[in-house]
């Protein structure tokens, strides 16, 4: 903070979650800021879709007196949203007029479903900005504003990245600030590189987009009269129209084409199909690129209307709508073109190739997908080629005790400085890692869940506060099934109420002496502060590897072993690493705290790696066998 003040530039402080951002500007950066006595600007940045787009609320209840302008108002939804919805949205928007709420969708007053949150927010493609009959009074303005007055702006990875990714700006000023303008700390680093990833990444409904392109029509129609000109990116009305005809057409074609070489198991909870080495089949080229350049026609018409009708006076709320209707447009156009650029792109050699694949739907719709494998090419693009100065911090950077592994897949530059600090916690003294030899492996379904359970009721000091941790939630509820009722009625378990909810009812038991203990999933093995008695013993069932069978590690793997590697040492092992870590964390919160960290995996006992992970785990006393 001192040296961003002193140089005049803006820190900005990027972590994993909104939570964390809440908790950075509400409690961590005032109480540094006191104990300093320094003095500066704090603001949240956040996507413009966790905000009330006030216009889009006061449309849903009618209060800017529009007709619709097509037709079937619904033309780019597929469901009307439901009396229940629509009232709620009418009693969010009265709470923002009443000023009881500031229109962050995080701090709702209501429960805000994801069809109504589509309705209500609006993305960067549909905004008007200070054009907007509404700009007044719109809380994304606002709270822009307040980012750009700041001297410390704290956002999330997602959102930092699409910034930098997209160059977006309002009124030509950064959502942020220029990039040479920052002094950048990415706080949960360990999670920048799967962020990077899924900037990346593409999906594409085949049936829905067919759906949804299909009812272009009524849209081109209206932009035509709105604009009232002859051509519109370089179309004629009825060119415009075919245009969208021919995608629809074509990606029903290609539906069909999948389903002619793709026959998913019906027996199979989620079926997928992943093309070998990111190739995709020859017989798919022609229907591939004929789709890619149609949908890449389409794109440049939608951007050209939605750009002309941004052009118009302001105070026109038909207009204001259309562009809304065009915003949305070029975004499931946009989302169209992504996906069919990535399964065109020739892979380049000497590097990982694209993940490319196709899963199954619950309603049946094949559904293409593409991503890259690893983080490094995107991230030097958009952040260390960018930014000047940049402090990326973790307690899980290292694997093994370096930094090789993190450096490749997130494409540190080799000038980079890697300090490991030590803890300041007398670690050997105040906890251990036990690894008992578990009698059942968690490949054994039935069995492992049974000895975990036996293991709990046994060990487990029930008088206090624990968390176990699963790697999927059947084993998880499993678990929790076998326990006798006396200990089951001790345990939260993850998804019986929201998590802050049950991390309260948790602390509520601790300190009514009632001892607690939560089961959950990945999400409570990061993240979570239970200091004191609120966490004495930490339960990892199992090593948290990543599923093999996911396609970017599968895709990843194959590109290894082609290049005579071992995958699994270079991705499984220290991606279980890193997790462990963070597992492990949730233990030691303060100099006073003591307990253990029990792993029930006899693997670590039995396998070359274990020792490997076990060693890399922190310097806890160890209880081993």
């Amino acid at each position: 903070v001192p040296i961003a003040l002193a140089a005049r530039k803006k820190l900005v402080i990027s972590t994993g979650t909104v939570a964390l951002q809440s908790q950075l500007v509400e409690r961590d950066i005032p109480a540094f800021l006191k104990a300093t006595g320094l003095e500066a600007t704090v603001a949240l940045a956040k996507g413009r879709t966790r905000y009330l787009c006030t216009r889009n609320a006061a449309e849903l209840h009618g209060e800017t007196g529009q007709e619709s302008m097509f037709e079937d108002e619904q033309a780019l939804y597929d469901r009307p949203l439901s009396p229940a919805d629509a009232d709620i949205a009418k009693r969010l928007g009265k709470a923002y007029a009443e000023r009881s709420w500031n229109g962050d969708l995080d701090n709702a007053p209501e429960t805000v479903s994801v069809p109504l949150r589509l309705r209500i927010t609006t993305p960067a493609s549909g905004c008007a900005g200070r054009r907007c009959s509404y700009a007044a009074q719109c809380p994304v303005l606002k709270a822009r504003s307040d980012v750009r007055e700041a001297q410390i702006v704290v956002t999330n990875h997602a959102l930092l990245l699409s910034t930098l990714s997209l160059g977006e700006a309002e009124n030509g000023q950064p959502l942020i600030a220029p990039p040479a303008d920052m002094l950048l700390v990415l706080d949960e680093g360990h999670h920048v590189a799967g962020v990077a990833i899924d900037q990346g990444a593409a999906n594409l409904p085949l049936d829905e987009m067919a759906r949804r392109t299909g009812r272009l029509q009524i849209l081109i129609a209206a932009a035509y009269r709105a604009i009232d000109k002859e051509r519109i990116g370089n179309l004629l009305p009825s060119e415009a129209i075919e245009s969208a005809a021919r995608v629809a057409k074509l990606l029903k074609g290609f539906h069909a084409e999948i389903e002619r070489v793709w026959k998913p198991d019906p027996g199979e909870r989620d079926p997928q199909w992943r093309a070998p080495n990111g190739q995709l089949p020859a017989d798919w080229k022609p229907a591939i690129e004929e789709l890619g350049e149609e949908t890449r026609t389409l794109f440049n018409w939608v951007h050209a209307a939605h750009g002309q009708v941004a052009k118009a006076k302001q105070d026109d709320p038909a207009r204001e709508r259309l562009q809304r209707s065009l915003g949305m447009a070029l975004e499931m156009v946009e989302q169209q073109h992504g996906l069919w650029s990535g399964w065109r792109r020739e892979d380049k050699q000497g590097q990982p190739p694209m993940a490319r694949w196709i899963t199954l739907a619950r309603d049946g719709d094949l559904v293409c997908h593409c991503s890259p494998v690893s983080a490094a090419q995107v991230l030097r693009q958009l952040l260390w080629s960018e930014v000047d100065s940049v402090v990326m911090t973790s307690a899980t950077l290292t694997g093994g005790g370096d930094f090789q592994s993190f450096a490749i897949d997130n494409g540190v530059p080799e000038h980079a400085e890697m300090v490991s600090l030590s803890s300041p916690f007398d670690l050997p003294n105040q906890a251990e890692l036990v690894v008992p030899n578990f009698p059942a492996t968690p490949d054994d379904r039935e069995g492992h869940p049974r000895e975990v359970a036996r293991y709990l009721v046994r060990e487990l000091d029930w008088g206090k506060g624990s968390i176990v941790l699963f790697t999927s939630r059947w084993k998880m509820e499993k678990v929790a099934d076998l326990l006798p009722v006396a200990q089951r009625n001790r345990v939260l378990v993850q998804g019986e109420g929201n998590k802050s909810q049950l991390i309260g009812e948790h602390l509520r038991r601790i300190g009514a002496g009632e001892g607690s203990v939560l089961f959950g999933l990945n999400s409570f093995g990061e993240g979570l502060d239970l200091p004191g008695e609120a966490c004495t013993t930490v339960v990892i069932t199992q090593v948290p590897f990543a599923v093999p069978t996911d396609p970017q590690t599968a895709t990843l793997s194959e590109w290894f072993e082609s290049r005579g590697l071992n995958s699994f040492n270079l991705i499984a092992v220290p991606h279980a690493l890193r997790t462990l870590t963070q597992f492990a964390g949730r233990l030691i919160r303060s100099s006073t705290d003591h307990g253990r960290v029990i792993i029930l995996d006899s693997r670590l006992l039995t396998r070359r790696y274990g020792r490997r992970i076990i060693d890399a785990l922190p310097p806890f006393k160890r209880v081993i066998g």
